[in-house]
């Protein structure tokens, strides 16, 4: 892990930057982890985008699964085609991640360092330290009941993880599968120090905000057929519905019948 000293180191500095002029460490855990995301917008805009297509696509590519699950071959050029016919590069919501990861991890690093607190407390919990441990306190709570508040924090990094889970992940069947997600990071959310806590929830909360500037609300996914495999286009407005019998082999109205002389005499 020392490709990421040079990171850390770079955060570090930031931290301390905002540290100078605003004299309170959780604020500047606040403005560190915004310019943070700020600068790493423009790959978020991009990875949501792209997952927003896939999203849409994803019925479709479940049945072209079924439909060719014995001709792989058939199956990734069918893939390939719907990918071209709505513009999807399926790289690019993978690509963003892995340059977003380093300073990620070197920020979570960053905040897990022992000692970077000090004696800094958390605003408005003047008795909760930046680097407690909300797990440590557990013993204290019979004596201290004032010091359940420090619950907040982990149902807080839960709550923002899974309105964050429930924006991004409109498959249902994908819904059931990170249903515990919550759970474990709230409960993470107490092994780690507070600080980290204060990070994560703001980020969250940020990404949450990117998602709606970007994608927009939530909704289900879409199950327009795609492009490549769209209906026949409709005859033009005002065209003349004979031609469409005639075409189709005189199936049509038939062709009124004008009488003549011959049905005169008949009459």
């Amino acid at each position: 892990m020392q490709y990421l000293n040079p990171i850390i180191d770079a955060l570090h500095g930031v931290l301390n930057f905002f540290y100078g002029f605003t004299h309170d460490l959780t604020l500047s855990i606040i403005l560190m982890t915004l310019l943070v995301k700020l600068v790493l917008h423009p790959l978020t805009r991009i990875q949501l985008r792209s997952m927003k297509a896939m999203q849409v696509l994803a019925p479709h590519m479940e049945t072209l699964r079924r439909k060719y699950k014995d001709d792989p071959k058939a199956l990734n050029q069918e893939m390939m085609a719907l990918y071209r016919a709505h513009n999807v590069n399926p790289m690019m919501g993978c690509l963003p991640m892995l340059v977003q990861m380093p300073v990620l991890w070197g920020l979570f690093r960053l905040l897990y360092q022992k000692n970077l607190f000090g004696n800094a407390t958390l605003d408005g919990f003047s008795w909760l330290r930046l680097d407690e441990i909300p797990s440590h306190m557990y013993g204290q709570f019979a004596q201290h009941p004032q010091l359940l508040a420090v619950l907040i924090i982990p149902l807080l990094v839960a709550v923002t993880t899974w309105f964050q889970q429930r924006m991004s992940v409109t498959d249902p069947q994908q819904a059931r599968m990170f249903v515990f997600m919550p759970i474990m990071v709230g409960y993470f959310a107490m092994l780690y120090p507070v600080g980290l806590s204060v990070y994560w929830i703001v980020s969250t909360t940020a990404y949450i905000g990117e998602y709606y500037l970007v994608v927009g609300r939530p909704h289900p996914m879409v199950a327009a057929p795609p492009k490549s495999q769209a209906a026949p286009a409709a005859p033009e407005p005002g065209k003349p519905k004979g031609e469409r019998g005639a075409k189709s082999g005189g199936a049509g109205r038939r062709a009124p019948i004008v009488p003549g002389k011959k049905g005169a005499k008949r009459a």
